[in-house]
């Protein structure tokens, strides 16, 4: 052991052999500020370099850290620095991996309550930040890990859970419920996310379309209470759900008022609308009314600068003005065609309003809904000059559809573009128009499987945002009446009713292997089929990840996919791993392998056997 002697700050320098290369410049200020506040705890080893300096073997980084307080005028430059000096022979490299190797750093959990226990004793967050030279936040955020329930901190130690689930448990105060979510979670279904929904279970997300209608601001001013999410700042949730539903009702009501006034026979609002609840109801539609001379004309020349404008941008597409002065023209036209449309007063008279919100939190106006009861009384049937009326059996009726439908198939049969539109039509009218089920001749029954229900969180699938966008694009391109479905077919060319029908093709698509389902169902080897015939790359749409897959399986079977993937057994040490160690490692080692749990896997087409022509011939003869 050497003895610890002083030497002064501006007679040390930095020593090429020091073992310490990567990270040696980071937190550099949280060093200086911990030394400025609490002294050098340890001192620098060093050995004697020429000319009066010394060169520093072990501890680097508290001489820069020294050398930043001393440009600070913190210190002086002539600092009295402890250090340790060894013989000019001694293996540095050696000393250096016994300072940083043998030390045994702090576990991550004891900072945050050693950081818990420095508040508790009186001290403010301000000061323990400048103490320790970090920003208030991080001393806020370990403190929030530091006052973790024990259950969860200590399996934090023991690596049953990592960083990222300890700070979704910090999400709530209460520890009891911090246990609960623990106790009641199985091992494999604790990912960050889950453990967030469970804490949050009864509460309202920000992301609400309740929320976003009224706005977080209104609702924090009337009262309610928000709990933020340190570690995420998407993650906030409002506590007073009561409340939020008073303001909404409240703000839908004022947006009825203008509703009202036009003469319809009732209001309801209806916040959350489940549409299916509208199937009871009929549904009258505005009619087109002539616009005065004066709007007609603007109108039309409205057109005409659009037509002009479009021409323009085709020829420069970058033009952004030109671009925005469209935008203009286009909701111009638009608004004076809503005033083409109107309600008749008779509908009026019959037919209400819903006023709801839209899924992202707009306000929604559903006119001239009918309900059963108020539907006008059918006219009755015409009585022949003596009094009586035709009646037909009900088998006579059957047969006589009958014929009728054959004619209908035998002409359909002669016009492919009809028969084009007539598909099209029935499919997205059960796509985009779902309470028109059952109104179309067609017999063509789509069924779409709702698959945000089924991925759960859907932030990462990039291929579901898409579908849905195309989703919205058409939905602002199809006549808003489904009843105008029909005439926008046929008045549409081919290449636009192919490209709906291809939405609504793949709307229709479902490959889902619930657990309902058995594994030889035909319907999935005629997916692998599609997916080979459309050249689709997988592993350009998914990627494995510790939270999404390898924290939803079994260790064994984590140990499996490394195998599969790399094609080789893994070092000893994975087997010594945790749970969500080998998760997280696994996700690294298979990022660059392509590879993909089984489902993904589409086996390659077969090739033709070398006979195949010689069969062919056989079977000719």
């Amino acid at each position: 052991m050497t003895d610890v002697t002083t030497i002064p700050l501006n007679k040390l320098v930095p020593s090429a052999d020091n073992v310490r290369k990567t990270g040696a410049a980071d937190g550099i200020d949280e060093l200086a500020a911990s030394i400025a506040a609490h002294g050098l705890l340890q001192s620098l080893v060093v050995r004697k370099a020429g000319r009066g300096k010394h060169a520093v073997v072990a501890g680097n980084r508290r001489l820069a850290a020294l050398k930043a307080l001393a440009k600070a005028g913190t210190i002086e430059p002539s600092f009295d620095v402890p250090c340790r000096v060894i013989a000019t022979d001694a293996d540095a490299t050696e000393i250096g991996l016994a300072e940083n190797v043998v030390r045994m750093p702090m576990h991550p959990a004891d900072q945050f309550e050693a950081f818990r226990d420095l508040i508790d004793h009186g001290a403010s967050t301000a000061d323990v930040a400048a103490r320790f030279g970090v920003a208030e936040t991080v001393v806020a955020k370990r403190l929030r890990l530091g006052r973790l329930s024990p259950v969860i901190l200590d399996a934090y130690r023991a690596g049953e859970i990592g960083l990222e689930q300890a700070q979704a448990f910090a999400l709530s105060d209460d520890r009891e419920a911090q246990d609960r979510v623990w106790s009641q979670l199985p091992e494999w279904n604790r990912d960050p996310r889950t453990i967030r929904r469970a804490l949050t279970e009864g509460e309202v997300p920000a992301s609400d379309k309740r929320v976003r209608f009224v706005g977080l601001d209104i609702y924090e001013a009337a009262g309610g209470v928000v709990r933020r999410d340190l570690f995420d700042e998407a993650g906030a949730t409002l506590l007073d759900e009561a409340l939020l539903d008073r303001q909404v009702v409240e703000a839908l009501d004022r947006e009825a008022e203008p509703v009202r006034a036009e003469g319809w026979a009732w209001i309801e609002i209806v916040p959350d609308l489940d549409r299916t609840g509208l199937a009871d109801l009929s549904r009258r539609y505005p009619e087109r009314v002539p616009l005065s001379d004066d709007d007609q004309a603007k109108l039309d020349r409205l057109i005409g600068e659009y037509d002009d404008l479009a021409e323009q941008a085709e020829a420069d597409p970058d033009d952004a003005d030109l671009a925005e002065r469209l935008d203009v023209i286009d909701e111009a036209i638009d608004a004076l065609n809503d005033q083409a449309q109107a309600f008749p007063d008779e509908v009026k008279a019959i037919a209400g309003a819903v006023i709801t919100l839209t899924w992202d939190g707009r306000v929604d106006v559903l006119r001239g809904l009918v309900r059963p009861e108020d539907e006008p009384a059918k006219p009755k049937q015409k009585k022949a000059a003596d009094g009586t009326t035709v009646v037909l059996p009900a088998s006579l009726v059957e047969s006589l559809t009958a014929v009728k439908t054959a004619i209908l198939r035998q002409a359909l049969l002669g016009n492919a573009d009809i028969a084009l539109a007539a598909v099209v039509h029935a499919l997205a009218s059960q796509v985009f128009f779902p309470a028109t089920h059952g109104a179309i001749c067609l017999e063509i029954d789509l069924d779409e499987t709702p698959l945000n229900r089924v991925i759960g969180d859907t932030d990462f699938c990039e291929p579901l945002a898409f579908f849905e966008d195309q989703r919205q694009a058409w939905m602002e391109r199809l006549p808003a009446n489904p009843d105008d479905l029909w005439s926008w077919c046929i008045e549409q060319g081919r290449d636009i009713l192919l490209g709906l029908l291809a939405f609504c093709a793949a709307a229709s698509l479902d490959a889902v292997h619930g657990r309902q389902d058995w594994s030889g169902q035909p319907r999935f080897a005629h997916a692998d089929t599609l997916a080979r015939e459309l050249k689709v790359d997988m592993a350009a749409w998914y990627r494995p990840t510790a939270d999404g897959f390898f924290s939803k399986i079994t260790a064994a079977s984590i140990h499996a996919a490394l195998r599969e993937a790399r094609g080789k057994d893994g070092a000893p040490a994975w087997a010594k791993l945790k749970k969500t160690e080998l998760a997280a490692l696994a996700e690294r080692e298979i990022a660059s392998t392509g590879w993909l749990p089984e489902p993904f896997r589409t086996e390659p087409k077969p090739a033709p056997s070398d006979d195949t022509d010689g069969d062919i011939a056989e079977a000719a003869e």
